[in-house]
C-alpha cells in the first residue's frame, strides 16, 4: 500500500509525501489531524488497540487483523484497552472499510459478518472484531474523537 500526502510550497501544490506503508504491525498509522493541525501531521506510531483521539481529532489507520488463533494468543498476552476476548468501546466514531477477506463485527447482541467492501460507522459501541480466515485480513479505519 502506497501513502501519498500533498502540500503546498511556494505557493504550488506538489507531493511532499510518497511512501510505502509498512504492513509488517497490527496497526499501520496513517495520517491524523487536530483542531490545531487541521490539515494533519505524520501520526506517532503506537501499538496500542485502543486509540485515545481527542475530541475533534482523528486517525487514519490501517488494521490488519491476523486469524482468530494468532488473535486469541495475543489476547492471552494482553493487548492494552481490549478485554481477553478483544471486545473494546472507545470514544470515536469509528468509519470502517472492509479491504480483503470477510471479518465478523461482533457486539453485546449479536454478530454481523462482512464482506471487502462492506463499510461499518461504529458508533462508541462496544465491539470486537473476529477473522475466521486462515489468513490477515486488513480493515482502512478513521476514527473520529468525539
Amino acid at each position: 500500500m502506497r501513502k501519498i500526502v500533498t502540500g503546498t510550497v511556494d505557493g504550488r501544490s506538489r507531493v511532499i509525501v510518497d511512501e510505502t506503508i509498512a504492513q509488517d504491525s497490527l496497526f499501520s498509522m496513517l495520517w491524523d489531524t487536530s483542531p490545531t493541525q487541521p490539515l494533519g501531521a505524520e501520526p506517532i506510531p503506537t501499538e496500542n488497540a485502543k486509540p485515545a483521539i481527542a475530541p475533534g481529532h482523528s486517525s487514519w489507520r490501517v488494521v490488519a487483523l491476523p486469524p482468530e488463533p494468532i488473535m486469541r494468543v495475543w489476547l492471552q498476552q494482553g493487548i492494552p484497552g481490549l478485554d481477553e476476548r478483544g471486545f473494546h468501546l472507545t470514544d470515536t466514531i469509528d468509519y470502517v472499510v472492509v479491504l480483503d477477506g470477510s471479518v465478523v463485527l461482533a457486539l453485546d447482541d449479536g454478530e454481523v459478518e462482512l464482506q471487502p467492501g462492506d463499510l461499518v460507522v461504529q458508533r462508541q459501541t462496544n465491539h470486537a472484531w473476529f477473522n475466521r480466515n486462515d489468513f490477515t485480513i486488513r480493515l482502512l479505519c478513521l476514527l473520529v474523537g468525539v
